[in-house]
C-alpha cells in the first residue's frame, strides 16, 4: 500500500443537514475527509425552539470546537416541580449535584446551534477541507453496495460512505433495514411555544417564575404536563406541553415544528390547571405556537448495511422526556468520527460500521428505555409507589 492510498480521504456522503448530520460532517471534516450533505430543504428557515445539552453531548461539541455558551447557552442551576394545581413537589438546587461532571447541562436555542454547527462546517477556516453542503437535494434512493445515492430529479451521486441522518421520516432506513419500520405515534402530543422573559417578569401572576436564572420548572398533572425551561442568554422561556393526543385529535398535527397551534386549544387542555399557569399561556403569541404529534419506533434489526449507515432520529427517533434526542444523534457523530480516521481505507469501511452498530445500539435503546419510562404518566398511586422506591 502506498503513502497516497494510506492517506486518501474518504469520499463522505451525508443525506440530512440536522444536527446530527452537521456534528458529523463537522468531525469528519476535522480529521481530513471529503464530506458533502444533501438536504430536502431550503434551510432558508429554521425552526425549532429550546435544546438540552447535557453533559454527555457538550463535551463532544467542546472537543470539535462547539461552545454553545458562546451562542447564548445557558446552564442548568435548578428545578422545580409542581402538581397541576400548583402544590409545590420540590425546589431543587442543582449547582452541586450538576458539579461531578465535567462539562455542565445546558439549553441552548436549536437554531442558534444548527447555525453554529452549519458555519463551522462548512467554513473555509479550520482543519480539513471545507464541507459542501447542497440544499433543496432530495434524496429518493440509496445503493448501499456502491455508496450512490440517487435524487428527485434522477441524476446521482457516489462516495465511498453514506451517512443516513435524514431523520424522523427517513428514505435510507427502509433501505438499511429491508423493512418498512415507522414511527407511530406514542399517544401523546406536544404543544411548543417560546416567551420571551421580560414578559413573564411584567405580569404580576407570573413574575416568581422569571425571578432565578437557570432553573426548569415543571407541573405534572395526571395525564398532562407543562415544561419550562430558559434559554438564549436567559432572555427566552421555552415550554413544552404534553398531553393526551386524544384531546387534541381534531386539530392539524404533524411530525415536525411546522404546524401551528390554537391558543384556544391550549388553554382548553390546561384549563384545570393553577391561576398562574393560566396567566403564562395568556402570554403565548399564536404565531409562535406550534403542536405536533410524539413519535416513537420500534428497535430495528441492524444500522448498516455495506457502505450506507444510520445516525439520529433515522436510527432511533427519541421522545422528548428526558432532552437526550439531539444528544444522543451527537453521540452517534462523535462515535463515526473516531471509528473513520485519516488513513481509512474504502475496503474498512463495512467492518467499521459493524463495530459502529456494536457501540451504538445498546447505548442509544438504553437511553430511549429510559425516556419511556420518564414519560409515563403518574397519578397518585403510582406517584405513591415511585416515592417509596
Amino acid at each position: 500500500m502506498t503513502q497516497d492510498t494510506e492517506t486518501r480521504p474518504l469520499d463522505i456522503i451525508i443525506v440530512g443537514a440536522g444536527i446530527g448530520g452537521l456534528t458529523a460532517a463537522l468531525g469528519l471534516r476535522q480529521q481530513g475527509h471529503k464530506v458533502t450533505l444533501f438536504e430536502r430543504s431550503q434551510l432558508a428557515k429554521e425552526v425549532g425552539a429550546a435544546i438540552h445539552l447535557a453533559p454527555n453531548c457538550h463535551g463532544i461539541l467542546k472537543r470539535f470546537g462547539v461552545f454553545p455558551e458562546s451562542f447564548g447557552a445557558n446552564r442548568v442551576e435548578g428545578v422545580t416541580e409542581y402538581t397541576g394545581d400548583g402544590h409545590l413537589k420540590f425546589d431543587n438546587n442543582l449547582k452541586g449535584p450538576l458539579s461531578v461532571w465535567e462539562h455542565p447541562w445546558v439549553l441552548a436555542h436549536r437554531v442558534s446551534l444548527h447555525e453554529n454547527l452549519k458555519n463551522q462546517a462548512t467554513s473555509r477556516e479550520g482543519p480539513g477541507t471545507p464541507a459542501i453542503l447542497k440544499t433543496s437535494s432530495p434524496v429518493v434512493d440509496v445503493d448501499p453496495s456502491t455508496a450512490t445515492v440517487k435524487f428527485e430529479d434522477g441524476t446521482t451521486a457516489s462516495g465511498d460512505l453514506v451517512l443516513g441522518a435524514d431523520g424522523v421520516s427517513s428514505i435510507t432506513r427502509s433501505i438499511v433495514t429491508g423493512s418498512d419500520i415507522k414511527p407511530y405515534g406514542s399517544g401523546k402530543s406536544a404543544f411548543r411555544f417560546m416567551i420571551p422573559h421580560s414578559d413573564i417578569l411584567k405580569n404580576e401572576k407570573t413574575r416568581p417564575f422569571a425571578e432565578r436564572t437557570g432553573t426548569m420548572t415543571m407541573w405534572m398533572g395526571d395525564d398532562r404536563r407543562l415544561v419550562m425551561y430558559p434559554c438564549s442568554n436567559n432572555t427566552v422561556m421555552n415550554f413544552v406541553a404534553i398531553h393526551p393526543s386524544s384531546i387534541t385529535s381534531g386539530a392539524n398535527k404533524g411530525s415536525g415544528w411546522g404546524n401551528g397551534g390554537s391558543k384556544e386549544l391550549l388553554r382548553e387542555v390546561y384549563k384545570d390547571f393553577e391561576p398562574r399557569v393560566l396567566a403564562l399561556l395568556d402570554l403565548v403569541d399564536v404565531s409562535e405556537l406550534k403542536l405536533w404529534t410524539l413519535l416513537d419506533m420500534d428497535r430495528i434489526s441492524t444500522w448498516h448495511k455495506d457502505r450506507l449507515v444510520l445516525l439520529g432520529d433515522a436510527a432511533h427517533p427519541f421522545l422528548p422526556h428526558q432532552g437526550q434526542g439531539g444528544g444522543i444523534a451527537i453521540e452517534d457523530a462523535a462515535s463515526l468520527v473516531a471509528l473513520f480516521p485519516l488513513g481509512t481505507t474504502a475496503n474498512d469501511v463495512p467492518s467499521r460500521l459493524a463495530l459502529y452498530e456494536k457501540i451504538r445500539d445498546e447505548r442509544a435503546h438504553t437511553v430511549q428505555t429510559f425516556t419511556r419510562q420518564a414519560g409515563e404518566d403518574l397519578n397518585e398511586e403510582k406517584r405513591a409507589q415511585f416515592n417509596s422506591e
